[in-house]
């Protein structure tokens, strides 16, 4: 019985094999798309954030050589521009948006609404905090993309830039769960359509293959009797030399015909040869003989 599940147990390794292959070359697929898609959004996210930090030098420069008689100076001039013209703007995506920050003391104090929450007045983020992340660098005079914790302590892909007119900070962000929520969708529905033709492929498989599994299997296992017989045929038999009986592997002793019948499954007819004819029913042959 052992020997016959093998080839079963074959086969269904050899599916098993080939549905890791096709969920690892997936995964891998996904993967590249996924890294793809953050390498893009990072050069979106910073070549926005770059020109808006120029637009804002260019407006605070403008304001400084025309804006000088605006109440509270010309910087605050400035951003009162950037506050009513982000009051306009609902950022990109689900969850993108801009912020623009100052350091006071300790404190990161934002000078635009948040759009979660809709913050009219957003909280200052201390410094030290390990939120803002993104912010604390741009307002530290350095530049780039970065996956870190914004404001609200959520992983964020973001862009940051200083402003240097401003001495402020800009920041361009998208949360990371809406860059990776498309490619997760992707991976479980390309997921649960491979499993389900893997299953059809298999069942579609076994139908086919099952009677030719079958016809091996009793192949084999009529060869395998055949090579028993065979071994059992040319192998040295016990004979006793007065009645001829021949003793089995267990002792015991048959006459010719039922050992050959048990070991082979050839049935005997009975007759008998002119020899014995002639020694035992020398009367019946001489008959025969008168008769010719």
């Amino acid at each position: 019985m052992s020997g016959k599940m093998k080839p079963k147990k074959r086969i269904f390794l050899l599916i098993l094999l080939m549905s890791l292959i096709v969920l690892v070359v997936e995964t891998i697929t996904i993967a590249i798309l996924y890294k793809t898609a953050v390498t893009e959004e990072n050069l979106r996210l910073e070549e926005t954030v770059k020109s808006q930090a120029r637009l804002i030098e260019a407006v605070a420069r403008f304001d400084r050589k025309y804006s000088n008689d605006y109440p509270y100076g010309a910087d605050h001039a400035t951003i009162t521009q950037i506050r009513n013209a982000h009051s306009q703007y609902n950022g990109f995506g689900n969850t993108g948006e801009f912020t623009l920050s100052k350091r006071e003391g300790n404190n990161i104090v934002f000078l635009l609404s948040h759009r979660h929450g809709n913050l009219d007045k957003p909280k200052p983020v201390p410094w030290d905090s390990g939120l803002a992340e993104p912010m604390r660098l741009a307002l530290s005079g350095k530049q780039g993309t970065i996956i870190g914790l914004d404001y609200r302590g959520i992983k964020v892909l973001a862009a940051y830039e200083p402003v240097a007119e401003l001495d402020l900070g800009i920041v361009a962000k998208i949360d990371l769960s809406e860059i990776r929520k498309p490619f997760v969708k992707a991976a479980l529905t390309s997921g649960l359509y491979a499993i389900i033709f893997i299953c059809i492929g298999v069942v579609l498989f076994f139908k086919v293959t099952n009677p030719i599994v079958q016809n091996l299997h009793n192949n084999v296992a009529k060869l395998e009797k055949a090579l028993v017989e065979v071994k059992t045929l040319r192998g040295i038999l016990p004979i006793c030399s007065h009645c001829k009986q021949i003793r089995d592997d267990k002792g015991y002793w048959s006459q010719v015909e039922s050992y050959v019948r048990e070991h082979t499954g050839v049935e005997f007819t009975h007759s008998i040869c002119p020899q014995c004819m002639k020694e035992n029913y020398p009367d019946f042959d001489k008959h025969n003989l008168r008769k010719s």
